[in-house]
């Protein structure tokens, strides 16, 4: 168990015991409000030694202080012998953002322009998961490609000899399936340790528009200039500081669209999986999409060529999971690997 995890796991359990105390109404006992300010400090504690480089000693004198914090009944036990140390990243993992657990606000309310897919507006709670600031680059895919001979380098979208167009080495890699990105996903997570994944689309969606459901990642007003939108190309992921989500993730709008693992269905005008959103319901289940005689993913973002409707948060699209186009590309979760879905 990593610092991440631990402090994930730690959010997780802080809801549960504010969820608690809300039940009482005020009246809630002292012995649960300590154990959420112990839970509080825990949080804090973490979020300090994510800042610093730990050494053994350190990480054995935070064990120490923690134990006692994080004590309380009938959630889950955290065991801290199991916290080590942080395998470094390799330098071409991509840089990742913690979305803490609670819940947000997903799709939209019926309206003008509003398509029936994107509704009703409904509330989900979700776990606390590590999500990609950035989407994957050319360099970051690239070294993929240079790693796993057998398979295929983008096509027409500026790589020669398997090499990546060398003027967009910081864009977001595009002309790549749902296929190839599910590769690069396993790819990575052999070379690192860590379980990486493409995220659902409501893990896509909460971390673009954050727990009040803005229209767009930074609000509710629509701002052209926030983001890469109404232009030929790609722009370098860092380009639009100004245009982060709430939690920090660039390029949430526009610049590309980006694949998810959630299954659309089998017909592109109707989605098989109606709101409200349900993970449990075969939507999130890789090996459903077996039996149908034809197969839609659903992307998000929209890109630098979709007009303004298609880059608000709750926006939705398909297409088939060997689709690759100059528009598209992926960003990508990091998770417990005691908690991973099958890629």
């Amino acid at each position: 168990m990593t610092l991440k995890e631990l402090l994930r796991q730690t959010h997780a359990n802080l809801v549960i015991l504010q969820e608690r105390e809300a039940k009482y109404g005020g009246n809630a006992p002292l012995e649960l409000l300590n154990q959420i300010t112990d839970h509080h400090n825990a949080v804090n504690l973490i979020e300090q030694a994510l800042s610093t480089e730990l050494t053994e000693t350190w990480l054995k004198e935070l064990k120490a202080t923690l134990r006692p914090l994080l004590v309380a009944s009938n959630i889950e036990n955290i065991n801290l012998d199991e916290l080590k140390l942080e395998t470094p990243l390799l330098p071409f993992e991509p840089e990742t953002l913690l979305i803490p657990a609670g819940p947000f606000l997903m799709g939209s309310q019926p309206g003008d322009n509003i398509p029936d897919e994107e509704t009703p507006q409904h509330e989900i709670n979700l776990p606390a998961y590590t999500i990609g600031k950035y989407p994957i680059t050319h360099a970051q895919y690239a070294e993929f490609i240079k790693r796993e001979k057998q398979h295929e380098a983008p096509k027409k979208v500026g790589w020669f000899l398997r090499e990546p167009p060398a003027n967009k080495l910081d864009h977001p890699v595009v002309g790549v399936s749902w296929d190839d990105a599910q590769a690069y996903c396993r790819w990575l997570s052999q070379q690192s340790g860590r379980t990486y994944r493409l995220p659902t689309e409501a893990e896509w969606e909460k971390a673009a528009r954050g727990p009040e459901g803005h229209l767009y990642p930074w609000g509710n007003q629509w701002e052209a200039e926030r983001c890469n939108t109404g232009s030929d190309e790609t722009m370098p992921i860092i380009a639009y500081p100004a245009g982060v989500s709430p939690y920090g993730c660039y390029d949430m709008a526009g610049n590309v669209q980006e694949w998810t693992s959630t299954l659309w269905g089998s017909d592109p005008k109707v989605g098989a999986f109606p709101y409200p959103y349900r993970a449990d319901d075969g939507r999130e289940d890789l090996a459903a999409a077996q039996h149908l005689h034809r197969v839609y993913r659903v992307y998000r973002g929209g890109s630098f060529r979709d007009d303004p409707a298609k880059l608000r948060c709750s926006a939705r699209g398909c297409s088939t999971p060997d689709s690759k186009i100059r528009w598209r590309g992926f960003r990508v979760v990091m998770e417990d690997r005691r908690n991973s879905r099958n890629l």
